[in-house]
């Protein structure tokens, strides 16, 4: 009876996902992932084929991990509500502490995975361009002070444009 291979590779690729936000695309090594996973390169290479593949497949993951994220935070409430805000705020401070800034940043960056594109409509596109944009200043050292502030400021501007918009209807 063939063993079941899915426990390994979902090893391998939880091994390359921690790769990339410890040490960024730079620092990402086949054997690195081999040795994370407790594997042998071949095996890695057996179950992804190339260094390529499994990046793209650790990039997925990345991409699904971190809209799991932002989707936890936007269920807090709509708009720029405190608890939402709060809430995004949050979910943004641990992504940049847990390295997924870094590897979304640098996947984007490489042209592994595009920006936030899954939201239809103008609340949701801006709801994307504002969390990739705090991702970004996270990860270039703002303060989450700053950051609050500066979130707090767009929002606000938004919904006048919104209120603007449903004035001239």
């Amino acid at each position: 009876m063939p063993k079941d291979s899915a426990p390994t590779r979902s090893a391998i690729l939880a091994a390359a996902v921690h790769a990339l936000k410890r040490a960024g695309l730079e620092g990402f090594t086949i054997e690195g992932v081999a040795r994370r996973a407790g594997v042998a390169k071949g095996l890695v290479l057996y179950h992804y084929a190339s260094r390529g593949r499994l990046l793209r497949a650790a990039a997925a993951q990345v991409a699904r991990d971190r809209a799991a994220g932002i989707g936890r935070a936007l269920a807090q409430g709509p708009g720029g509500g405190g608890a939402a805000v709060d809430a995004r705020r949050e979910g943004l401070r641990r992504h940049t502490e847990d390295g997924t800034a870094r590897a979304w940043l640098g996947l984007c960056a490489a042209g592994l995975i595009g920006p936030s594109d899954r939201s239809t409509g103008f609340e949701g596109t801006a709801q994307q361009a504002v969390l990739d944009g705090c991702t970004a200043a996270l990860a270039a050292g703002a303060s989450l002070d700053e950051l609050r502030d500066a979130y707090h400021a767009l929002w606000l501007a938004l919904l006048d444009v919104e209120r603007g918009e449903e004035g001239d209807r």
